[in-house]
């Protein structure tokens, strides 16, 4: 299979997840998260707004900023060369419709260059498919892979739900980056990767 066959078989498979067990799997992956020492070392947290069947971080946003985290959220800036940006919000109230319907930042006036972060920065990554050796494939727009070399101290955590995990290992190409670690609501891999 090539990643298109991964990328399919996996939308597929998340989309066939019933809301309801799709929201208590969320809870539970954020909640497992809120525990983990590098949320809580964190300072900045870079976090994905979801979209669609993804694992849902609004909730995740609410509480991390309820902790006291400073939270920045992606805008697409340039979707043809797949550039984006992190802003901080403050509150949902900062987020509205935005690059394929995805909840972007409102203002941009709080905006954060890659090179500003610290290295107590732990970023949240989306993601379609990821094998157990932490390989990750995305949307196709490569705007992860493009930002992440900006921020070489993060510590990087995919959430997924556990039909998203493929026992394959994913044919790779020199450009992609995986996390560090990626949650589910059944278990952590990584650490390791």
């Amino acid at each position: 299979m090539n990643k298109q066959d991964y990328r399919k078989a996996a939308l597929a498979r998340r989309d066939a997840i019933p809301e309801i067990d799709r929201e208590r799997y969320s809870k539970m992956i954020i909640d497992k998260l809120l525990e983990s020492k590098e949320l809580n070392d964190a300072d900045s947290v870079l976090v994905y707004c979801s979209y669609l069947s993804e694992v849902d971080t609004h909730t995740l946003i609410e509480r991390l900023l309820y902790k006291g985290k400073r939270v920045y959220c992606p805008k697409v800036t340039d979707p043809k060369n797949g550039i984006m940006e992190f802003y901080e919000v403050r509150g949902m109230k900062d987020l509205t419709e935005g690059y394929h319907g995805i909840p972007e930042p409102v203002t941009t006036d709080r905006y954060v260059t890659g090179e500003a972060m610290h290295t107590d920065t732990l970023m949240i990554l989306p993601g379609v498919a990821f094998d157990r050796d932490c390989n990750r494939i995305g949307y196709r727009g490569g705007f992860y892979d493009r930002y992440i070399p900006r921020i070489p101290g993060a510590y990087l955590i995919a959430l997924a739900f556990e039909e998203q995990i493929s026992e394959d290992v994913f044919p790779m190409e020199s450009h992609d980056i995986k996390p560090h670690a990626i949650y589910t609501q059944a278990r952590i891999i990584g650490h390791e990767c």
